[in-house]
């Protein structure tokens, strides 16, 4: 056995990368990577006990040499016995659609294509041949394009429990011994010399000027660097899922298409989360920007370093409320002591403030009796309770809802949204003040304020359900009745 074989049996057996009866398909392009991963694995069938297939990706990038790599690649499967997969993918329509780089549309087609043919042939795993090198070129480009930490740890030998990468420790030159001994056949890839992408100038130029007049051993570096801070970024993880669990909620857990193009997969991906800032002020500066992170993540999106940090500076209790706007549609708005994180008009690439151009306000309703009123266009929902035994002790705010002396009105009330004008005395204020002038002291958005219920009766406004009630309709030692009234999130079916 060739020792590339033997180090890649024992990698696939100490870190559980492929397991006996396992089906895995190979993403292999022809060039002198993927062709080497589907050899040695191949040749470890008996050893590992497991079934491949080979899949080629055309980009439809370089129609000249697409159809030789993908017979390339055919034929090597056949001789080795192995199954073979292949597709075309629109990497041109997609960038142009979505304002994609072609290099990163070309990696969600790729991608998309390699987990489609992996649940058709009812594969567990997907191999790709990334390498130390790959890895090194990777750690340059996330710090060149700035990213934090976790970024700098570079790629994993196993990703979401299915993509695998043997060869991430072998460096490109002990693959092409291994192409030379067994006279492996390959195709070179005539984009990879062009430097028209920053990867390329990183491994042809920044790269051999790194190791010629810096550090011979660069690549070493940068992987040994990678692996260091993945064991430490394990612990940081750790953490941070606990933090996370206290401090961040799923508000609509609804399943969307991550790109909003109907030809990729979609994702169990929030429509909207909550964080709290009171538990994230509480925890260290690492864990805080993590938290951020995979916030992001859960959104699907992929912030950049800059985006955290100016995340950062947003979510500290001195800065005022607002509303960021990140990639694809994806706005962070800061109300009370929340972060929102939402998609207030579906995922795209919107500009602007969308929220005020939906236009949703809550419409004037009649509340006849106690009940559930719900707004769907808003996702909220009005619950007025009536209350048996229990009164509140007076003046007490609660958090969870508003509690009025209801011997002071009657039905029906009305629910509407604030209009210029509108005055009340705000529970524990010393007096009258306009509605508005409130909402802004509270830091609620200019574009959010038109969406804050008021409750009225006849011309008198009761309470500002999910904000403060008003000092007249509040529970004193004389209440003998009282109702409960909140303003909630309705939950997705």
């Amino acid at each position: 056995m060739h020792p590339l074989e033997k180090k890649t049996l024992k990698i696939l057996e100490r870190e559980n990368l492929l397991q006996a009866g396992e089906r895995a398909v190979i993403g292999v392009s022809g060039g002198p990577d993927s062709m080497a991963l589907m050899h040695v694995l191949a040749r470890l069938i008996p050893m590992l006990d497991i079934t491949l297939a080979a899949v080629y990706v055309n980009h439809g990038l370089r129609p000249a040499e697409a159809e030789t790599e993908k017979s390339l690649v055919a034929a090597d499967a056949i001789r080795l016995g192995i199954d073979f997969f292949s597709g075309a993918v629109d990497v041109r329509g997609l960038a142009a659609r979505q304002k994609f780089s072609i290099e990163h549309a070309a990696r969600l087609l790729r991608y998309d294509f390699l987990e489609k043919t992996a649940d058709t042939y009812g594969a567990q795993k997907i191999a790709l041949a990334h390498t130390a090198d790959d890895q090194a070129e990777e750690i340059l480009l996330r710090l060149i394009r700035g990213t934090a930490r976790k970024g700098l740890s570079g790629m994993k030998t196993m990703r979401a429990g299915r993509f695998i990468r043997p060869f991430l420790c072998f460096p490109k030159s002990r693959l092409l011994d291994y192409l030379d001994k067994y006279t492996i056949p390959f195709q070179l890839d005539s984009s990879n010399t062009q430097n028209l992408y920053l990867r390329n100038r990183i491994r042809n130029d920044l790269l051999p000027y790194l190791s010629e007049r810096y550090n011979p051993d660069i690549r070493q570096t940068l992987t040994r660097t990678a692996a260091i801070l993945q064991d430490e970024e394990e612990l940081l993880e750790t953490l941070t899922e606990s933090a996370s669990a206290e401090a961040v909620s799923i508000m609509q857990g609804t399943s969307a298409q991550v790109y909003g193009d109907s030809s990729l997969r979609p994702g169990a991906y929030p429509q909207a989360l909550k964080l709290s800032l009171d538990l994230f002020i509480m925890q260290p500066r690492a864990i805080q920007r993590r938290l951020l992170e995979k916030c992001c993540w859960l959104m699907a999106c992929e912030p950049r370093s800059r985006q955290i940090e100016h995340l950062l500076q947003f979510a500290m209790p001195s800065t005022p409320a607002g509303s960021l706007h990140l990639s694809d549609g994806l706005r962070v708005t800061k109300i009370n002591k929340d972060l929102n994180f939402t998609y207030p008009h579906g995922r795209g690439p919107f500009r602007g403030d969308l929220r005020t151009k939906a236009g949703v306000e809550i419409p004037e309703t009649s509340i006849p009796a106690p009940g559930n009123y719900e707004f769907p266009a808003l996702k909220k929902r009005l619950v007025v309770e009536e209350i048996g035994k229990f009164i509140p002790a007076p003046g007490n705010i609660f958090p969870a809802g508003e509690y009025l002396d209801s011997g002071l009105f009657s039905f029906p009330l009305t629910i509407r949204g604030p209009k210029p004008g509108d005055r009340f005395h705000p529970l524990g204020a010393p007096g009258r003040k306009k509605v508005f002038d409130f909402l802004s002291e509270q830091k609620i958005p200019p574009a959010e304020r038109k969406r804050v219920p008021v409750l009225c009766v006849d011309d008198s406004i009761l309470a500002l359900p999910g904000l403060r009630i008003d000092h007249r309709f509040m529970i004193t030692g004389k209440s003998t009745r009282a109702v409960r009234v909140r303003w909630e999130e309705m939950e997705c079916e």
